[in-house]
């Protein structure tokens, strides 16, 4: 039980430090590519599609070209130019401030006597796409109306509550995405490294000497992390620690990495068939534990350690004073009666 639990282990410091390498790199590319950016240019095409919904929809014109969102864009157009250079955050306060003013402009004041008749007919004045949902929190805006409340205010807190339950969406989405970039990357970086999970099971079950290195690791990076409440980790130092692992497979004899022990392996002959079929396999496992993440891996670090039973002790608690005396001690049985310095069976 316990080297099963040390093998876990292992693999679970290797997967991490990993993990690390992979979501900093594809958090690059991502970056590069804006795809928050785009993310929220989605959002917003679901909330006020300029002529329908599905792929390809677009934000409505106008409340893209707003002189608030057209600074943060510097675009004068929705189209497909600006999901480039889109922001990659918006707040609900922004987005309700935006749209009431864009309401208020296209509605008419010719037969509205008030601000909320004014937003109502520029809720009636925008595309029949766009329309449906405002209409629908002016409805419920109305009814829920409290005592001495507006309708223009439950209105806009309407709208930002609406515009949060699409964001929570639209982070969904991103998590999704995330995970399949770092699938992809992890999976090119294990082929790159020829990081073999099959043969790195296989070292860690079978020499003990490497299993017992990889488990001190573990528990050391678990206790440096913890005690220094880290909570982004450094790429350069996984990076590090990840060619020490490498380095201690390959001394080992194990085909981990690319050199000359690993070339013996891929020599042509009949073996080769088994060893592409398992490098294989061991490359998409280690891709698809990248695509768990590094805080994946840590918890699960974190647990295995405390089964191995090498987790920190709870306190004992500060001892109690007795009497006035001020006497410490365990807590005594129940009956017994301390007063002053003097103690008797009650």
């Amino acid at each position: 039980m316990l080297q099963t639990l040390d093998v876990a282990l292992g693999l679970s410091f290797i997967f991490f430090l990993f993990s690390v390498l992979v979501s900093t790199t594809s958090e690059m590319i991502l970056s590069w590519t804006n795809a928050r950016g785009k993310m929220l240019w989605k959002a917003l095409s679901h909330l006020l599609p300029q002529s329908g919904h599905g792929k390809g929809a677009q934000p409505l014109q106008d409340f893209v070209a707003h002189p608030l969102m057209a600074a943060m864009h510097r675009h004068t157009a929705a189209d497909a130019s600006v999901a480039k250079d889109f922001p990659s955050y918006l707040s609900n306060s922004q987005f309700s401030q935006v749209l009431m003013d864009l309401l208020e402009t296209k509605g008419t004041a010719e037969k509205a006597e008030t601000r909320w008749e004014i937003v109502q007919s520029g809720i009636k004045a925008l595309p029949d796409a766009a329309k449906g949902p405002l209409m629908a929190l002016s409805r419920d805006a109305e009814r829920n109306l409290l005592p001495g409340q507006e309708p223009m205010g439950v209105f806009q807190f309407l709208a930002g509550q609406w515009f949060d339950s699409m964001m929570d969406r639209t982070t969904g989405w991103y998590k999704r995405l995330t995970q399949v970039w770092n699938f992809g990357v992890g999976l090119v970086l294990a082929v790159a490294c020829n990081l073999n999970v099959i043969e790195m099971t296989r070292a860690l079950s079978s020499d003990e000497a490497i299993r017992a290195s990889f488990v001190q690791q573990a528990v050391a990076a678990v206790e440096e992390r913890s005690a220094t409440n880290q909570k982004e980790e450094n790429a350069k130092e996984a990076k590090k620690d990840l060619e020490n692992v490498m380095k201690q497979f390959s001394d080992a004899g194990f085909p981990v990495g690319w050199n000359a022990v690993t070339a013996k392996k891929w020599t042509w002959g009949w073996q080769l068939i088994p060893t592409l079929f398992e490098s294989l396999l061991g490359w998409l496992m280690a891709g698809a534990a990248a695509a768990l993440g590094a805080q994946f891996w840590f918890d699960l670090m974190k647990k295995i350690i405390n089964m191995r039973g090498t987790g920190s002790r709870p306190d004992s608690g500060p001892n109690i004073p007795l009497g006035e005396a001020g006497m410490t001690g365990p807590i005594p049985p129940a009956g017994y009666i301390v007063d002053g310095t003097e103690s008797r069976q009650g």
